[in-house]
């Protein structure tokens, strides 16, 4: 069965009597409330705006914008991750199957400096399919150590600490798979996830699985890019470490809640 759209038209949306911000303040004199949720989105060529229903909404004012409200707790949250000495993980593996495990390591603490970083040798070959991705060969890990090699000295570097990574569901699994494989038991760990942390700030609000609305996932290279921190070496696991304290410490400095204007982003990318 196709799939049906996602964006209104602009005359779809007008015929629903939705409107964007602006024709709520001229036409009505409202603006979406803190908790009011999107009616849609109309799709104007290139993007796509919001477009809200005028009962869902409350009597204009000047104040901080919802997404600016949003974007300032999110701001709080970074800062609070930084601030209570985080470590920034990230990992490369065979694959992203549920029989994958780690092929390396990298983790960083807040300042950047390398508590972790090292190859590691699976017991399992290395398929061409990931090796085009993260560049790691089979002949690198030969003589890296192995998961049990380092279990001891990871788990103490994680103990008793906040471990950030993007997409931390991602790189738990696979830890908890690596370790399996060797019988050990992961040690627990307590995880927050830069690129939900990154999807909140950015804000677009699409349809996911199973009919579900949330913010929109995005990779860790157009996030740094759009950070400004973008690295040379990206998929391996210490240019992408890198890149999600970048990209946390741009979220930790926005407390007022305002994204850069695109100028002044590209700039600074620059």
């Amino acid at each position: 069965m196709a799939r049906g759209r996602i964006h209104l038209t602009p005359a779809e949306a007008e015929a629903k009597g939705w409107l964007c911000c602006r024709d709520l303040k001229a036409r009505h004199r409202l603006m979406p409330g803190y908790s009011t949720r999107p009616a849609g989105s109309v799709w104007q060529g290139r993007g796509a705006y919001h477009v809200y229903d005028p009962a869902d909404c409350v009597p204009w004012k000047w104040e901080p914008s919802a997404a600016q409200l949003r974007r300032k707790d999110v701001a709080a949250r970074a800062q609070a991750l930084i601030g209570g000495d985080c470590l920034l993980l990230d990992t490369e593996t065979t694959g992203v199957g549920n029989d994958d495990e780690v092929c390396e390591i990298t983790i960083l603490d807040a300042s950047g400096t390398p508590l972790l970083n090292t190859l590691v040798r699976p017991t399992q070959l290395i398929p061409a399919e990931a090796t085009a991705v993260h560049r790691i060969t089979n002949d690198m890990v030969s003589t890296a150590p192995g998961w049990p090699e380092i279990a001891e000295q990871y788990a103490s570097i994680v103990a008793g600490r906040t471990v950030v990574a993007y997409n931390a569901s991602f790189d738990v699994r696979l830890l908890s798979q690596t370790h399996q494989r060797h019988g050990l038991v992961a040690p627990a760990l307590a995880t927050a996830c830069a690129m939900l942390l990154y999807a909140e700030w950015h804000g677009e609000w699409v349809e996911g699985r199973y009919g579900c609305w949330q913010w929109r996932w995005i990779k860790l290279i157009e996030a740094a890019r759009e950070c400004g921190v973008l690295e040379d070496g990206a998929h391996r696991s210490l240019a992408d470490a890198r890149m999600t304290l970048g990209v946390l410490r741009y979220l930790h400095k926005r407390t007022n809640g305002r994204k850069p204007s695109t100028k002044r982003r590209t700039e600074h990318a620059q």
